[in-house]
């Protein structure tokens, strides 16, 4: 995943022509919506900066920038952004600015020779709207959201607010499913008429039903709703189908009824009765989904099926089913939201029909994936790429939102859970033992079985680990490469919402084996492998042996680190916050259950090292002799080691530099960015860079890391 150029979304302003005698003072504000954290160009909240207290009749003149903590995703023509709305209200009404925003970089864009007047009370409102985000370069939990900093660079404009959040994002989509469609020796006979929804309702081929539900109120918008301002399409979904044998036909609706509709559209086994669903406009909206004809595979471009009427048009009843394209057994189809009710967090479900002629051989188990579309990876201001567009992440299952978890339309796992024990002498025979499994509610059970292992691994055999609906799973033990002992594992059984784990016990007779105790021969900085002090907050590398587990503790002074990776010979963990303070700690690690001797770490503030590849130009791409930076240009610098208390400087040639920004990298745990500008004069075609920590004002002092050379051009 990207990570933040900028740690905030700033506007930078340079004021001119205002009287010495008056202090302009603006308030900065924000709406911010909830953006879809699937999202690739979500609208931001719209930014509003009112002023007061200037001169009257004063003029403003100057640069506008806005910086955002993600991409800026705007679509381009040549070198400036197309959508964003920039409007100025000196007591007139808002008047748009004429100037287009240039792009400044990843995360930047730029008003140059931004001109107005104040009011005739030295007022002014400056608007800006539309500006699109790559919202899934934040992480979706709570508390991480779409930040702005605002300021004037000028000492005669105060600033009231300084920070605001000007989006949050939430997943949009959750889905669920009741059950998989499976193909049966049997087959699946269609109705005659396969141009009727009433008509597959009333025949008995095989279908499956899939549900899209809102994450938030107003996660589904038709293309006129307001996140939608200047995009191509409404909100879309992409159904894919796979692992179908040749064949085999799929249909759909054409048009789907949501939840909140005169009369959903339904195919009968998700709670709702079936009916190919009724629908009416209405002032408040209610959830309606068209097929969309002539996509591309990611889910762009094609002609809606269907448009909703006008108000007061009247109720339509829907009955058009559409089929699904499959080549070499798999296919897709597009919907896209042509009303809904930004108010109501709404959900539609729709069926999904299957035809097929009877067969010879196994039954076949299909898959189906849903997501938010167009789908896409381009997380950045282009010309073509379509707006809105989404990351292609599987939904969460919806069921906790709707409230109809563990309900007896979807396919419900039993197994038998009993302990199975067996004994084996360490030169003996595979030893057997026996579970069922069942399905005792609608639909196909698809499971799969897996098998975790306590101690040892492979000596389980699992007689199937996959299969649909009623079997009894045969488990096989041997003791073939087991030292005596015993030995335990758990095998589970996953079905759709459930899983029934069994406990399994093998006693091969004879005396325990001692493991090997851990070893650490060394702790280094986890960035650039020097060896150094533990850094508390930082990332430490621990080296050694017999380091790996399944179970893996490092503790410094009693207090348990973050494992971040481990194997046989290497641990990196985050060293804990709580050492802040002291010189020396007593390290131990623990490796399932076996522990290493105690040994004396030392303790530092700072003990810096830069992480390989872990500079960035201003562009976002890694610096390099095929990426050189331009002198001038600001470097994001990733490093570990300066969580400690005190100032962070950083030093090129030799030369110390105070940094744009340092502190912790969002996201990153134990990791440190530091923004640093490079000197314009910069000459060569290299410069040695390191970032140090210390006591503030005394960077002569400071603790360095070994310097990088970075590739410079002029």
């Amino acid at each position: 995943m990207s990570r933040p150029f900028f740690l905030y979304f700033v506007l930078t302003f340079a004021i001119f022509g205002v009287s010495e005698a008056s202090i302009l003072t603006c308030s900065e504000s924000a709406v911010p919506p909830i953006v879809k954290g699937e999202g690739l160009a979500e609208r931001t909240g719209d930014i509003a900066l009112n002023c007061s207290g200037g001169a009257p009749g004063a003029i403003v003149n100057g640069n506008l920038s806005v910086f955002l903590n993600v991409n800026i995703t705007n679509r381009l023509i040549g070198s400036t952004f197309t959508g964003v709305i920039f409007t100025i209200d000196n007591g007139a009404g808002p008047q748009p600015v004429n100037i287009a925003p240039i792009i400044g970089g990843p995360s930047e864009l730029i008003y140059n020779g931004v001109n107005f007047a104040l009011s005739s009370t030295g007022t002014a409102t400056l608007r800006i709207q539309n500006i699109r985000a790559a919202a899934n370069q934040m992480d979706v939990f709570p508390g991480n959201s779409i930040y702005a900093f605002l300021g004037f660079n000028s000492n005669l404009v105060s600033i009231t607010n300084s920070t605001f959040i000007v989006g949050t994002p939430v997943l949009g989509l959750y889905a669920g499913f009741s059950t998989a469609l499976v193909c049966a020796q049997h087959g699946s006979q269609l109705p005659d008429n396969l141009n009727s929804v009433a008509s597959f309702i009333a025949s008995n081929a095989a279908f499956t039903s899939t549900r899209l539900t809102e994450g938030f109120a107003d996660a589904f918008d038709p293309r006129g709703a307001w996140e939608s301002l200047n995009a191509d399409t409404g909100t879309r979904f992409l159904i894919t189908y796979s692992g179908f044998p040749a064949g085999a036909q799929l249909f759909v609706p054409s048009v789907v009824a949501g939840s909140d509709a005169v009369k959903p559209t339904a195919g009968g086994d998700l709670g709702v009765a079936a009916s190919g669903g009724k629908y009416a406009p209405g002032s408040a909206g209610s959830l309606l989904l068209s097929l969309v004809q002539g996509t591309n595979a990611n889910g762009a471009g094609g002609s809606l099926v269907y448009t909703p009427g006008a108000l007061g048009s009247g109720a339509v009843t829907f009955d058009s089913m559409s089929q699904v394209t499959l080549t070499n057994g798999s296919g897709f189809v597009v919907y896209e939201v042509v009303d809904a009710n930004p108010n109501v967090q709404e959900s539609a479900q729709f069926p999904t029909y299957l035809g097929l002629a009877a067969f010879d051989g196994p039954a076949v188990v299909t898959t189906e994936n849903v997501s938010l579309a167009p789908v896409s990876t381009v997380a950045e201001a282009t010309v073509h790429d379509p707006i809105p567009r989404f990351v292609a992440l599987t939904p969460p299952d919806d069921c906790s939102i709707i409230g109809d978890c563990g309900a007896s339309y979807y396919p419900q796992l039993y197994a038998n859970t009993l302990p199975i024990h067996l004994t084996a002498s360490s030169n003996g025979n595979t030893q057997s033992g026996y579970t069922e499994v069942n399905n005792r509610g609608g639909g196909h059970l698809i499971w799969t079985a897996t098998i975790s292992y306590t101690n040892g691994s492979g000596w389980l055999q699992l007689y199937p680990d996959n299969g649909i609906d009623n079997t009894t799973i045969r488990v096989d033990a041997s003791p073939a490469n087991l030292a005596p002992g015993t030995y335990q594992a758990n095998l589970t059984v996953y079905a759709g919402q459930g899983s029934a784990t069994v406990p399994i016990t093998f006693v091969v007779t004879a005396p325990v084996v001692t493991p090997a105790l851990p070893t650490v021969s060394s702790i280094v900085n986890g960035a650039s492998f020097a060896a150094g002090p533990a850094v508390p907050g930082s990332i430490a590398s621990l080296l050694g042996t017999d380091l790996a587990g399944k179970n893996v503790v490092v503790t410094f002074g009693g207090l348990t680190a973050k494992v971040l990776f481990d194997n046989g010979t290497q641990i990196n963990v985050v060293v804990p916050t709580g050492l802040g303070g002291v010189t020396s700690s007593q390290l131990v690690v623990v490796v399932d259950g076996a522990s290493s001797l105690t040994q004396a770490i030392s303790v530092a503030g700072f003990s810096p090292g830069i992480f390989g590849s872990g500079i960035l130009n201003q562009d976002g791409q890694i610096n390099g002799p095929n990426h050189p930076a331009q002198a001038g240009t600001i470097l994001q610098i990733y490093a570990t080691g300066l969580s400690g208390s005190g100032a962070i400087t950083a030093r090129v040639n030799g030369n110390v530099i105070d940094p744009l920004f340092g502190g912790p990298a969002p996201g990153l745990v134990g990791v440190q960015q530091v923004n640093v500008q490079l000197p314009a004069g910069l000459t060569g075609a290299t410069a040695q860079v390191s970032v140090c920590g210390g006591v503030a004002g005394m960077p002569n002092q400071a603790t360095c890391s070994p310097t990088v050379q970075v590739a410079i051009t002029q």
